[in-house]
């Protein structure tokens, strides 16, 4: 499998027009192009711009529409309800999170619950839009609209989606700690990415259709060439009841889709439940919060590393020194990945290769 490199600059025009041409607007247009990009470049080539013909399939199947816009269910601070309407996911969930981010400030915490979104990409994201507003943030979102893909701890068959876990803590003055994983020990996006690589994934990543440990990534995809098997969640029974939670909280308690109910075509339904607060409701003193988190993350850092070419790291420095790589070099797409996108634009009316 080859690669090549690609401006992150031309990837934003291409998804850009992309998703214009496609019948969005501008502004939605340019947030999902922002969403995309960054999580390429911030080293999640899973939730990045590969994710695209996916949702362009899911536009040619009749399950995502240009006409459908989330609508607010409940306002009541601090609570906000908003029904997704299976939008498209990067704004949709950006308008939840910018919504609860003011609510947040003007009352010191805002409980949000976005419901049936089409997917809304890398959870960080959001928490890294709470922590520029000065805000400490929590989120979990569950995974609906396909068949189950991760297995609970002992179990070998698939009965939760991968349903990410973020928490994103300002630093005034600095980095936010972004703290982002999906509760199976690798997300569904990344087997993908190992799938057009031809490349296997880690021993104790996945099992196959008859609950047998396996490194191939097809063993998670849906084929006539065998059952469908599984990722297995992160930390055993700890990732698996995360995502029992998460599947509860963001889907179950609100009456949105959830991973057992079968839908009438295949695609990504996400439901978010987030929780932002106001540090300085804490500790008005920013200067304090500053240095106790600096004194803190400085202790941390000074531990010996067991490779002395790996420093240690806190959660978001890892995407942070990736962003600086990657948008000197470039963002690197495997030919299986670019091919989709390719064939993706020229649906469209667009020459990818021209970007």
């Amino acid at each position: 499998m080859t690669y090549r490199l690609h401006r992150p600059e031309a990837l934003h025009r291409l998804v850009h027009d992309m998703v214009v041409a496609a019948g969005w607007n501008e502004a939605e247009a340019q947030e999902t192009a922002e969403h995309l990009v960054l999580a390429n470049l911030s080293g999640h080539d899973s939730h990045g711009v590969g994710m695209i013909p996916l949702y362009f399939q899911s536009l040619a199947d009749g399950n995502l529409s240009p006409a459908a816009k989330g609508t607010i269910r409940l306002d009541a601070a601090p609570f906000l309800i908003i029904d997704g309407q299976i939008a498209l996911g990067q704004p949709n969930a950006r308008n939840a999170v910018d919504r609860a981010v003011l609510m947040a400030k003007a009352n010191g915490v805002a409980i949000v619950n976005l419901l049936d979104s089409h997917h809304i990409g890398r959870i960080g994201h959001y928490a890294e839009v709470a922590a520029a507003a000065g805000l400490i943030s929590f989120f979990w979102v569950n995974v609906a609209g396909r068949p189950p893909i991760v297995a609970p701890y002992g179990a070998k068959e698939a009965r939760f989606g991968t349903n990410p876990h973020a928490i994103g803590i300002p630093l005034p003055g600095g980095d936010p700690l972004i703290l982002d994983f999906a509760t199976s020990r690798m997300a569904h996006g990344k087997a993908r990415v190992a799938l057009n690589k031809g490349e296997p994934v880690p021993p104790g990543y996945i099992i196959d259709g008859e609950g047998r440990p396996t490194t191939d990534p097809a063993h998670v995809f849906a084929s006539p060439d065998h059952p469908l098997g599984a990722l297995l969640p992160f930390g055993d029974h700890k990732g698996a009841g995360l995502s029992l939670i998460a599947e509860l909280l963001s889907a179950g308690l609100m009456g949105a889709a959830r991973i057992d109910e079968k839908p009438a075509k295949t695609w990504i339904i996400n439901s978010l439940f987030g929780v932002i607060l106001d540090p300085a409701r804490l500790e008005p003193d920013a200067a304090l919060r500053k240095s106790r988190i600096e004194s803190y993350l400085a202790f941390v850092h000074a531990a010996k590393p067991q490779d002395p070419a790996n420093p240690v790291l806190v959660p978001g420095e890892k995407e942070r020194l990736m962003r600086a790589e990657r948008g000197a070099a470039g963002i690197p797409l495997d030919d299986e990945t670019w091919s989709q996108i390719v064939a993706a634009a020229a649906a469209h009316g667009i020459d990818a290769e021209s970007y």
